[in-house]
């Protein structure tokens, strides 16, 4: 946002909002007026937002042939310290929306917020917007932008720790390792990332332990409605069902179906997953230690049961969703080989605990390509590529008219049996992707 307007040569007010008190927000924000119109003389801060909204008319009368802009990030701060933010910015749009010359962006990173409290059709500035955008968090390869100097094992190691939300991410100095950090700004109270969770929920939804525990069971590996509410003390999924579909509202959980069940919006194979991985390490770490953290005592934490279980949980789902993803970028760069037109890339399972990790169906919905993920120490051999083989063949998917593409990918690498038999397959129809391979594309 701030570099189109820039690009246009607009003037424009760039104000992100903080956790501080409204009167240090006004003078933050009074800066930003000062640095965007040094013309102006300010001779103190403004006295409330409604004042500086004035001022924002008067400016946009004063500059007939310019425009005002005003972009206020990070809005849930703001309107958490001036509870009648939204509907002071209604009546003042309503009285002023005619103003040609005057335009406002409001952005935020609390998707739960942006939605019941901006977009939602209660609420005081529905039906006033004239766009609207959602952006997604950044994939695997564009988070690891963030840490140039990591190795390909840490950046998808502070991948599945922080996910793809900017402001997550630059709260992590790339000029220290994973531990230092986690250690820093995360298992220390007060910082931006130990208060993150807390604050996504909904003010009434922190009121009902229900949210948080489900959030944590899931976390902790309890994926299908029935074994979350067991795990959180309820008699049957049915207990659980509204907090479920809440939540999904929200962006906090999302609900993974087979790639074969895509199109059925009532599929009882669902399983549940925290959206955001950030969210996810801390509900399954930090929130069951909160009183080591309150003690000082994160590097404790991070030593005796962090840092051992790292690997697996980096291994599912993170990994898992990064060699997807991988398949998406490899196709729009081209790097993908011909023939392998994916119209949908998931995973899949089904019964005996039988499932692939990676699955691609072409356009017909049939399966072009089947792939293993491996996060272990070990080259991945022979076997694997035997196993994924036998998984394929016992699943009962619907197949395309050619032999699917098998698809294995590895942290560590392959060994030199497995590549051997991947080039002499004529037609090949193997791939062999290693983590180094997956951060060039």
């Amino acid at each position: 946002m701030e570099r189109v307007l820039h690009q246009a040569g607009t003037p424009y007010i760039f104000y992100r909002a903080t956790r501080r008190t409204l009167p240090l927000q006004l003078e933050a924000l009074t800066e930003a007026v000062r640095e965007a119109y040094p013309d102006v003389f300010l001779a103190q801060p403004f006295a409330s937002l409604q004042v500086f909204l004035e001022f924002l008319v008067h400016q946009a009368s004063q500059r007939p042939r310019g425009t005002v802009a005003l972009v206020i990030d990070e809005l849930p701060y703001l309107a958490d310290v001036e509870p009648g933010l939204l509907t002071m910015l209604q009546h003042w749009w309503d009285a002023h929306k005619r103003q040609p010359n005057l335009k406002i962006f409001l952005a935020g990173s609390y998707l739960s917020f942006m939605e019941r409290q901006v977009l939602d059709h209660h609420a005081p500035l529905y039906n006033r917007r004239t766009g609207a955008m959602r952006l997604e968090p950044l994939d695997y390869a564009e988070a690891a932008l963030f840490f140039p100097g990591y190795s390909p094992r840490e950046k998808m190691e502070v991948y599945a720790i922080l996910g793809g939300m900017p402001s997550y991410l630059e709260q992590f100095d790339p000029h220290q390792d994973i531990a230092a950090n986690v250690q820093a700004t995360i298992l220390r109270r007060n910082t931006y990332l130990s208060e993150e969770p807390d604050w996504l929920l909904l003010e009434e939804l922190r009121r009902d332990v229900t949210y948080g525990s489900i959030l944590r069971a899931v976390a902790n590996g309890a994926r299908r409605p029935s074994a979350i509410a067991q795990a959180i003390g309820k008699q049957s999924a049915q207990d659980v069902a509204p907090q479920l579909v809440t939540l999904q509202d929200l962006g906090l959980l999302v609900r993974e179906v087979p790639i074969t069940e895509h199109q059925q919006p009532r599929s009882r194979t669902s399983l549940y997953f925290v959206a955001d991985p950030y969210l996810d390490f801390w509900h399954r770490f930090v929130d069951p230690a909160r009183s080591l953290v309150a003690r000082g005592l994160g590097a404790r934490l991070w030593e005796q049961r962090m840092a051992p279980a790292l690997a697996e949980y980096v291994s599912r789902p993170t990994f898992e969703r990064a060699c997807r993803q991988f398949l998406w970028r490899a196709l729009a760069a081209g790097d993908l080989p011909a023939g392998l037109a994916l119209a949908a890339v998931g995973t899949w399972w089904g019964k005996d605990d039988r499932e692939l990790d990676v699955v691609a169906t072409d356009q017909r919905q049939q399966v072009i390509l089947a792939g293993s993920c491996k996060w272990t120490n070990a080259n991945v051999d022979v076997r694997e590529y035997a196993a994924l083989q036998a998984d394929l063949a016992q699943s009962g998917l619907a197949m395309a008219d050619q032999e699917p593409w098998l698809a294995l990918f590895s942290r560590t690498g392959f060994t030199p049996r497995l590549q051997q038999l991947a080039q002499a397959q004529q037609p090949q129809r193997v791939l062999l992707v290693d983590l180094a391979q997956m951060y060039q594309v």
